[in-house]
């Protein structure tokens, strides 16, 4: 049996039969360019996320871009696309609510041909911090001085300040780079780069209390863990402030991770599984269980023959957990990838930590090898090819003092992360090939699982 077969680079949903249209930046430009001001002139358009969800809608945020001169820069606009009828009903509600004109004009839009309903930043109904944001003079005048003090300097230096938003993922977080001007005195002026986030949980006072607990850790004193400084939680803006680091991320710097990386990496790995700060939520065995069956789910809605010829590397996983679940519990990362470890000179950190919890140790080893076999496919290489990096990535862990973690397990817990996070993201972010990349891991998983279960055997005679 082989699972690995040519896919479409798109779903085929008879729900959503605008989804390629959605998807198609240009064709995009046009629909928004009817709406935005036309004194702004004429944007190009480029698709920055996708969240599909089978059969029910498919939500697309979007970035405008007018050329330099322009009397606007950039617009993002969250769209949903919704099944027959449905449109109107949602346009109806969310035109209830309170909305602000953005800076290209329209604040909210509805285009029935399209099944469209489309909110223009900041306008979030989830996300409260956008409208923050967008302010700029409460920005400078209420929030940043207790920023530009959290540094450690007077408030009344704070000279200038310039917002970029980062990342945006409609109704769940927002995260913007923000540089301070601030005057040192003896006319020395600096720019100090400071990062502000928020998500619709307003979770940024945990993420505050953890962060702080890393930075204090024996691992961060003694070098072998850098994380950004966490600088204030505001409850009343919202928004969790954090302190730059430099550097660039692996994924810009170095796409193709290569095997001394890896293993840098491995240690810096290590370091955090060995932090213990207090309150983090713990992943239970009933969690994994659901993310497993949600997948299942997915797979069958979107292409029920891959569900079919999945179904052995779907119970080999289910019936790998009890095993997994052995061990002590360690601090992970929750979203181990190339994208986000830092690297500046010959220094290694981690970034993105807003969702550290404890469980055990496979779910990051697992997250971050089956990136790596990802990554090849994505490339046109094969899954054995990440062999090598992923092997200097474990012996990086071991030898910063992470548990061994035996062969077999790491194969099952690569084969789990590919199948519950790569092969859900590809379907639900449908990043450009992603969605025709599906049968690949699936083969690549079931390969991985019979070399696993291969092992196990020989062990149990």
């Amino acid at each position: 049996m082989t699972i690995a077969r040519p896919a479409p680079p798109l779903p085929v949903d008879a729900q959503l039969p605008q989804m390629r249209r959605a998807l198609d930046a240009e064709a995009m430009a046009t629909v928004f360019t009817d709406l935005v001001d036309p004194d702004h002139g004429v944007p190009t358009c480029e698709v920055d996320r996708v969240k599909y969800r089978p059969g029910h809608n498919l939500s697309v945020a979007y970035r405008l871009l007018w050329p330099d001169g322009a009397p606007l820069r950039e617009q993002r606009v969250s769209a949903r696309f919704c099944t027959h009828g449905e449109s109107a009903r949602r346009h109806a509600k969310a035109a209830t609510r309170p909305l602000q004109a953005s800076p290209a004009g329209p604040a909210l839009s509805h285009c029935p041909s399209l099944g469209m309903v489309a909110h223009w930043w900041p306008n979030d109904r989830r996300l409260a911090a956008a409208a923050v944001l967008h302010d700029e003079a409460a920005l400078r005048d209420r929030w940043l001085p207790e920023v530009v003090s959290a540094l450690g300097f007077d408030d009344d230096r704070l000279v200038g300040h310039r917002l970029q938003i980062v990342q945006l993922m409609p109704e769940r977080r927002v995260t913007s780079r923000v540089s301070l001007d601030v005057d040192h005195g003896a006319g020395v002026l600096r720019t100090h780069v400071v990062y502000a986030k928020s998500d619709a949980a307003l979770r940024g006072a945990t993420t505050q209390a953890v962060m702080q607990a890393l930075r204090g850790s024996p691992a961060a004193r003694d070098g072998s863990l850098l994380t950004p400084l966490p600088l204030l939680w505001q409850p009343g803006s919202g928004l969790h402030w954090q302190q730059a680091l430099p550097g660039r991320t692996l994924l810009d710097d170095e796409p193709l991770v290569g095997a001394a990386t890896a293993g840098r990496v491995g240690a810096l790995v290590a370091a955090l599984h060995g932090t213990t700060p207090p309150g983090l939520p713990a992943v239970q065995r009933d969690d994994l269980l659901q993310r497993l069956q949600a997948v299942r789910a997915l797979l069958e809605q979107v292409e029920p023959a891959w569900a079919w010829r999945s179904l052995p590397v779907l119970r080999a996983l289910e019936d790998g957990l009890p095993a997994a679940g052995e061990g002590a519990p360690v601090t992970l990362h929750g979203d181990l990838h190339p994208g986000n470890v830092l690297r500046h000179e010959r220094q290694l950190a981690m970034i993105d930590l807003d969702d550290v919890h404890r469980g055990p140790a496979w779910l990051d080893l697992g997250d971050w090898c089956a990136d790596a076999v990802y990554r090849a496919l994505l490339g046109g290489r094969t899954a054995a090819s990440a062999g090598a990096v992923n092997q200097a990535f474990c012996g990086g862990y071991f030898s910063g003092g992470g548990a061994p973690l035996a062969p077999s397990r790491l194969a099952w817990a690569t084969a789990w992360q590919l199948v519950c996070r790569r092969v859900q993201r590809c379907i639900v972010n449908l990043k450009p090939g992603r969605y025709a990349l599906v049968p690949a891991l699936l083969a690549a998983a079931q390969g991985l699982l019979a070399g696993h279960r291969r092992v196990v055997a020989e062990v149990g005679a």
